[in-house]
């Protein structure tokens, strides 16, 4: 899409979905909406609030899964949280070790970020914050893995 994005808006979010799936004839056919509709959703303007409808959303992202994700992440940005994918491959045995070795990961990015070979050892670096973010957001994704596959067991789905 050529159309200017404001990061954070749900116009942003339909055009990055538009990205992932595209080009718009394709999505035109699999929602059955004119293009103008299409290019409507991607659309900020103060007399009208843009965007695609909900079920159109959810259309999309049953039909084409990728899709999905940057709707996720918008939704849950708006909520105050944060989407993650989950990985639901490999054998749940090895969950608690992947676990156990994420957390690890954190914990020594967080000694490092303190230590005297620190820059800064009272806090984090911008550097040191970044790579930090990586590691807690491994932390979140094995720990979210593990937790669908309870789930799934608890329901009886597995």
């Amino acid at each position: 899409m050529s159309r200017k994005k404001i990061p954070g808006t749900i116009q942003a979010a339909v055009a990055e979905a538009y990205e992932v799936v595209g080009p718009l004839k394709r999505i035109q056919g699999v929602l059955g909406l004119p293009l103008s509709s299409l290019s409507y959703g991607t659309e900020i303007r103060e007399d009208r609030p843009g965007g695609l409808g909900v079920n159109y959303l959810d259309r999309l992202g049953q039909i084409m899964p990728e899709a999905a994700e940057p709707i996720a992440q918008y939704f849950a940005a708006l909520a105050g949280g944060i989407y993650q994918p989950v990985d639901l491959s490999g054998v749940m045995s090895a969950d608690i070790h992947r676990l156990t070795m994420a957390f690890s990961d954190v914990l020594q990015r967080h000694a490092e970020a303190h230590s005297a070979t620190s820059k800064d050892p009272s806090d984090y670096t911008p550097e040191e914050a970044r790579a930090q973010v990586k590691e807690v957001d491994d932390l979140l994704a094995v720990g979210a893995a593990l937790r669908a596959a309870l789930i799934s067991k608890a329901e009886g789905t597995s």
